[in-house]
């Protein structure tokens, strides 16, 4: 049935896609579930899904049990399979140790090498057929020197199982018939009824003629019926005997009865054979479940016990193949043939070839399809690889290409920063623009009213003098005339101071600070400071004039009404009080106030001072 599904390594591979397939299964029906019952609708159908929904749930933990029971029981074959070298390799020195005993044994104590040579045998025995067969002889030699009669029929039929195992029935058949009378005692009967129970059996199974194999399965029932009288009801060894009968006459149901509850004895030997006939009544029971699993136990016993002829990893190899685990059922059939060989038991060898060339067949094709696949994976991983690789050159062309055009956008927007940082810049100035062109515009009104309401004053004050020298000609005399001028000598006087201080208030309304960073410029025991009352003296107006840009003495004499030599002392004075270098004074004096807003204010000012002097003049 599973043999086609070659593309599933082991049968619980198939459990996972099954546990997946009703995982869904479990989800689709709850979300249709939940979504009905939530509209309170088709109770018929809700009862349906609640069903499904729970025989899911029970059908995933019955899967779920079973497939990790049977991989525990493959997990522990397989670690006791990698354990049987070192398994072997003790089991050697034990041999090693029993040879050398046997070596240094004296020649005349046959008792003694009588005992090793048993020992040995019993070593040897389902481990190497011909040095079993080899000691067993020996034990004939030495029983017969001894004349122990015991021992002569225990080596003869140790001698017999050897032989059976070799394939060599005629020759075992021969050695039983000289011991026939030793079945009528009960010491020997029960090795005696199971040896020939065995041999009838092997002859059955390798019968060539039906006539043949029914007579040699009449046999094998006589004498298996034999082998029951000689054991003790309901015991284990009793109950495994009776199994087998029942197994192979077909009522292998009460057989698997018969032989349970399953107990472990703790004897390997014995457990590997009970488990086996246990399996074997499972199977012809058509329980192929537990037969698996009651082989998987018979074969891991047979491993641990250290023997090389059995028969269980062999027949648990073909449940394998049939289920499509190839990869395991090889790697077990490699392992029987291998011990077969080792064991030298013929028959083994030929129950192995029956099915080896059929499961080998089977791994090679696997192996072969493998290797397809392997090539095909290559082909696809190089193309991948070269896909990749173009994959890879195209994005670190791209990468590059990026790089370039970051690099091209940093750049541009560094221009597109510098450029909004200029015309930033050039906004303030323009804003600054803006605001001096309204300040400018400010002052020029004020500026020019003042101007205007200074010339208006001035041309009432010339009509008026107009008219009072008029009345002083026409009818006024020489003292009136004399009085009239010595006035306007007052009013002269009068008019000048108003003119300063006209000056100075148009000065300070532009330099607000100019008498501050005057004197931050003079050493701090000179400073010039005006005199109440007073915005200006003097000094302070001399330099205000040059700050102006009047630095001609003869113009700031006429316009301050001084000598020209006054002016020079003045200025002199004032430079050798300055904190530093004396002929820069008059330079940093220039610099008082000079900023961008108050540049067109210095340009208003030297309007209004030269509109002032030439009025004055």
């Amino acid at each position: 049935m599973w043999v086609g599904l070659q593309k599933f390594s082991i049968k619980e591979k198939m459990y996972d896609y099954s546990d997946v397939f009703l995982y869904f299964f479990v989800i689709f029906v709850s979300l249709v579930y939940v979504s009905l019952y939530i509209g309170n609708r088709h109770t018929m159908t809700i009862n349906w899904l609640r069903f499904f929904y729970f025989l899911t749930i029970f059908l995933l933990s019955f899967l779920n049990t079973w497939g990790s029971n049977r991989k525990e029981l493959l997990d522990e074959l397989d670690r006791t399979i990698d354990m049987r070298p070192e398994l072997m390799l003790r089991k050697e020195r034990g041999i090693t140790q029993i040879k050398q005993e046997l070596a240094h044994s004296r020649k005349d104590d046959l008792t003694t090498r009588l005992r090793l040579s048993e020992s040995l045998w019993q070593e040897y025995s389902a481990f190497n057929t011909d040095s079993a067969s080899y000691y067993a002889e020996q034990m004939y030699k030495l029983a017969t020197s001894l004349n122990d009669r015991p021992h002569i029929i225990y080596a003869i039929l140790h001698r017999a199982d050897a032989l059976m195992t070799a394939g060599m029935f005629k020759e075992a058949f021969d050695l039983l018939a000289t011991i026939r009378s030793c079945s009528q005692n009960p010491d020997y009967a029960t090795i005696y009824f199971h040896l020939c129970r065995t041999l009838y059996g092997y002859m059955t199974d390798y019968a060539v003629t039906p006539t043949e194999r029914a007579a040699y399965q009449h046999c094998t029932k006589l004498y298996r019926d034999s082998v029951l009288a000689c054991y003790q009801r309901k015991t284990s060894m009793w109950r495994m005997v009776y199994a087998d009968a029942l197994t192979v006459d077909g009522h292998a149901a009460e057989g698997v009865k018969v032989m349970l509850p399953y107990k472990p004895s703790g004897d390997s030997r014995f457990d590997a054979a009970y488990s086996y006939t246990l399996a074997e009544a499972y199977r012809g029971a058509h329980d192929q479940q537990n037969a698996f699993d009651y082989y998987v136990i018979a074969a891991t016993n047979d491993m641990k016990n250290d023997t090389r002829e059995y028969i269980a990893l062999r027949k648990l190899a073909m449940m394998l193949y049939e289920e499509g685990d190839i990869d395991r059922a090889y790697r077990y059939l490699s392992i029987c043939m291998e011990d077969a060989k080792a064991c030298n038991a013929r028959l083994r060898v030929l129950e192995i070839l029956d099915t080896f060339p059929v499961i080998n067949g089977a791994y090679l094709a696997k192996k072969h399809q493998q290797q397809e696949r392997l090539i095909w994976a290559i082909v696809v991983i190089s193309l991948l690889a070269v896909l990749l690789l173009v994959a890879y050159c195209y994005v670190v062309k791209q990468k590059r290409k990026l790089l370039n055009t970051r690099q091209r956008l940093w750049e541009a927007n560094n221009g597109l920063k510098e450029a909004n940082r200029q015309l930033k810049e050039g906004n303030e100035l323009m804003e600054k623009q803006k605001r001096q062109i309204a300040e400018n515009s400010y002052l020029k009104e004020i500026y020019i009213g003042r101007y205007m309401d200074q010339c208006s004053s001035y041309l009432d004050k010339l009509d008026h003098l107009r008219r009072n020298l008029r009345k002083l000609v026409e009818h006024g005399g020489q003292k009136e005339l004399q009085a009239f001028f010595i006035s306007s000598s007052k009013e002269l006087n009068n008019e000048l101071s108003e003119f300063y201080d006209n000056f100075d208030d148009t000065f300070l309304e532009l330099f607000p600070n100019f008498v501050n960073e005057f004197n931050a410029l003079l050493q701090p025991d000179e400073q010039i400071v005006p005199k109440a009352g007073h915005q200006l003296n003097t000094e302070l107006r001399i330099f205000a004039l040059i700050r102006l840009g009047i630095t001609d003495s003869v113009k700031i004499a006429q316009f301050l009404r001084y000598s020209l030599t006054t002016i020079y002392n003045y200025r002199t004075r004032v430079r050798n009080k300055a904190v530093g270098n004396r002929d820069d004074l008059e330079k940093m004096v220039a610099m008082i106030g000079r900023n961008d807003n108050n540049t067109s204010k210095n340009y208003f000012v030297n309007l209004k001072v030269l509109s002032l002097i030439s009025d004055y003049q």
